[in-house]
């Protein structure tokens, strides 16, 4: 009776570890997961200026008038490219997103666009690029 009892309690004492240290498991993942998902600070990409090496000047000069003014441009004027880059620039009724789509001389079409978003509770940075023959 005695060594019955003392396997029913060494299988009772078993059986409570093993579910503390499920317990500890599962609450040490809840802490890190929370850890993990209130760190949502996304990294911006960059993206490579020996690709917008044409279009640069554009860019430098919009970005210029945009800290300037808090809207980018309707329009660009003197703005120094060279004299074969032909290009179309526009951007949304709102200003905060410009397009510009250049067309170079080896049958290559670029195109860059680029959002910038900022209030009192939202800050919005996106910029996309396509290169493309016709």
């Amino acid at each position: 009776m005695k060594k019955r009892l003392l396997n029913v309690l060494k299988v009772f004492f078993i059986i409570l570890g093993v579910l503390f240290l499920l317990q500890i498991i599962i609450g040490l993942g809840i802490v890190l997961g929370f850890i993990g998902f209130a760190n949502y600070d996304f990294d911006y990409i960059k993206i490579d200026n020996k690709k917008l090496k044409q279009i640069q000047p554009i860019i430098k000069y919009v970005e210029d008038y945009k800290i300037q003014n808090g809207t980018y441009p309707e329009k660009i004027e003197n703005v120094k490219v060279k004299k074969d880059l032909k290009y179309e620039y526009s951007t949304t009724n709102d200003k905060n997103c410009y397009t510009i789509k250049a067309d170079l001389k080896n049958n290559t079409i670029q195109e860059y666009q680029h959002c910038s978003i900022q209030s009192n509770s939202l800050n919005s940075k996106s910029e996309s690029y396509a290169e493309y023959t016709k």
